[in-house]
């Protein structure tokens, strides 16, 4: 199934869950290709209250179920990878550490700022 990114936005505070139907957080927003304007991660929050943590997983393969959204990444790597406070935003060295976690491939953007994700 195809994700677009406005359908995404409408997500938010959906449940995020692995491909076993795990929940991993709820989605609290999406980064997308600052070039394209591709959806590119699902940033999900995580943790109680008081202890909240925002972690990004890839989109590929993300599916939209029924009241979910299934990511094809396991639950303990999606925990295990860079997490950030709720209210803070990725610094220059914390996408090339992201993409490394899930073995993907970066090189920064051609802009001004070399940043690859944008916030919407």
């Amino acid at each position: 199934m195809t994700i677009l990114v406005q359908d995404l936005n409408q997500w938010k505070g959906a449940p995020i869950t692995d491909a076993a139907e795990q929940k991993i957080g709820t989605l609290a927003s999406v980064y997308v290709d600052a070039a394209t304007d591709e959806w590119l991660f699902a940033a999900v929050e995580t943790g109680v209250v008081g202890f909240r943590k925002v972690v990004l997983v890839p989109l590929e393969r993300a599916a939209v179920g029924r009241h979910d959204i299934r990511v094809a990444f396991p639950k303990d790597s999606v925990k295990a990878s860079p997490e950030f406070g709720t209210d803070e935003e990725l610094g220059p060295d914390d996408e090339p550490r992201i993409y490394a976690h899930y073995g993907m491939e970066y090189s920064p953007a051609d802009t001004p700022s070399g940043r690859r994700l944008a916030r919407r």
